[in-house]
């Protein structure tokens, strides 16, 4: 779960500087073109379709891996924890 929340965001900053020490992330980015694209009064030129393009795929990319965590290590994990509360309760 790591993984897919340090590639979309940056967990428990430390301080407001941290953004200049470490790299932005995946939501910065569709934050910003967010932003470049609401500042004009036409419509978004082909760059910015080009990065949304390209940032949606990143996104898609994690979306995956956080289901496949959703759908096969979660389950693992809650099955070991219930194996382990079931263990403790005999020992009583």
């Amino acid at each position: 779960m790591t993984e897919v929340e340090e590639v979309w965001c940056r967990p428990k900053p430390k301080s407001n500087q941290d953004v200049l020490n470490y790299p932005i992330r995946l939501n910065n980015y569709l934050v910003a073109l967010g932003g470049v694209v609401e500042s004009a009064d036409s419509a978004p030129t082909q760059a910015s379709y080009d990065v949304f393009e390209m940032l949606s795929k990143q996104l898609d990319e994690q979306l995956d891996k956080w289901k496949q965590i959703l759908s096969t290590d979660v389950p693992t994990y809650n099955d070991g924890v219930a194996q382990t509360g079931r263990a403790g309760a005999h020992r009583r």
